[in-house]
């Protein structure tokens, strides 16, 4: 008779297993920002100074030009919140990932230790840059678009379903800037340079703050469907601002965030069978 004990079938782990897991790892490297804490606190110090002069380059713009195609600078604060709100989300997850992706993990090699472990590499990739510092970042531009709408003209009552919309058209827009940084710098695997493609797409992102209407029609097709960042500030803003606008966009914005993600999750994988390590 066999004595060996019964052999289990294998479970793979839980969805909570994971989410228990990545905060974990965003606790850790919470600490690790602490261990500086004049460097922490500096440079909260600095991206708040930042937001500052951002807002008053606007209130001096609109003190000399009351509307920008039918914008008034209440309509513009409200898209520099959104603007914030997506992008304190996708700092949250995937800034350190995209920007250390070509130096750190590929010329370096330091993918290689992910590669190693039975999980995913870009799950372990996500967990190990999770940072909740910039969590500052969502408080920053939540507390924008909650003044800015109460200074629309039809303003805003603030209530809790607003604060949850709010956060999930945030989060809307962070999913697609996921994609579109993702993909891009995924595009090290096949184009070695330390320095990266990402940083030329952050100065495009910035043009995406501001109102697409002020932009050709061309340029406005590209923000929506070709490098949707239209859905990290301009269409959240219609959300609230012209209703009407927003319908027939509501939804589209998942569909595109998710095609978004999914392809740049798609150009990850594609580059990580052309991984060959740093060569040493």
């Amino acid at each position: 008779m066999d004595s060996r004990p019964a052999a289990h079938a294998y479970r793979p782990p839980s969805p909570a297993h994971w989410l228990a897991l990545c905060w974990h790892y965003a606790l850790q490297r919470l600490k690790m920002d602490l261990a500086y804490r004049g460097d922490y606190l500096f440079a909260m110090f600095t991206s708040l100074l930042y937001t500052c002069l951002q807002l008053f380059f606007l209130w001096a713009l609109f003190s000399r030009v009351p509307q920008v195609h039918g914008w008034t600078l209440e309509g513009m604060i409200l898209l520099f919140g959104f603007s914030q709100v997506s992008f304190g989300w996708f700092s949250v997850g995937f800034f350190e990932l995209v920007n250390q992706l070509s130096d750190y993990y590929i010329l370096e090699g330091h993918l290689d230790r992910p590669l190693l472990r039975p999980a995913p590499p870009l799950l372990q990739l996500i967990m190990e840059n999770l940072s909740l510092r910039e969590l500052h970042i969502v408080v920053k531009g939540t507390a924008i678009v909650w003044w800015a709408l109460g200074q629309l003209e039809q303003p805003v009552a603030m209530a809790p379903w607003v604060f949850l919309a709010m956060q999930g058209l945030g989060i809307l827009g962070a999913v697609v800037y996921a994609g579109v940084f993702l993909a891009i710098a995924s595009l090290s695997f096949w184009v070695k340079d330390r320095v990266g493609l990402v940083n030329p797409l952050f100065s495009v992102s910035e043009a995406a703050r501001y109102p697409l209407t002020i932009y050709d029609h061309w340029v406005q097709v590209l923000f929506t469907v070709v490098v949707p960042f239209g859905f990290a500030a301009f269409y959240p803003a219609l959300y609230f601002t012209e209703p009407e606008s927003w319908r027939r966009w509501l939804l589209l914005g998942p569909l595109i965030a998710a095609v978004t993600m999914g392809f740049g999750i798609l150009v990850f994988s594609g580059g990580l069978k052309r991984y060959e390590s740093s060569g040493t």
